[in-house]
């Protein structure tokens, strides 16, 4: 069976609006990471951020099928409409 993995970026100010999306779209089994997302330029909102060149963002790993994927992928990107969001997709194999 083919499954892919799918990571979703985002700013952890989305984190609960994902959440609810990601559950009101039948997907109750997932991951949760929080990480930093760094670089300059205008991401960077305040001054902790500036000086630090880092935001708070989150990721949500997903596992599934590739077709569900695409799916997914753009009811998120409709919902949010955020630039800041990434999505990508990788195929995986269970052990």
């Amino acid at each position: 069976m083919n499954w892919s993995g799918m990571d979703i970026y985002f700013e952890i100010t989305n984190k609960d609006l994902l959440v609810d999306l990601l559950l009101e779209e039948g997907y109750d089994d997932f991951y949760f990471f929080p990480c930093k997302r760094y670089g300059a330029g205008a991401f960077l909102t305040n001054v902790q951020e500036q000086v630090s060149a880092r935001r708070d963002f989150g990721v949500f790993r997903l596992f599934m099928h590739e077709t569900e994927a695409f799916f997914l992928s753009a009811a998120i990107k409709k919902e949010l409409n955020d630039k800041t969001i990434k999505i990508f997709l990788h195929e995986v194999k269970e052990l």
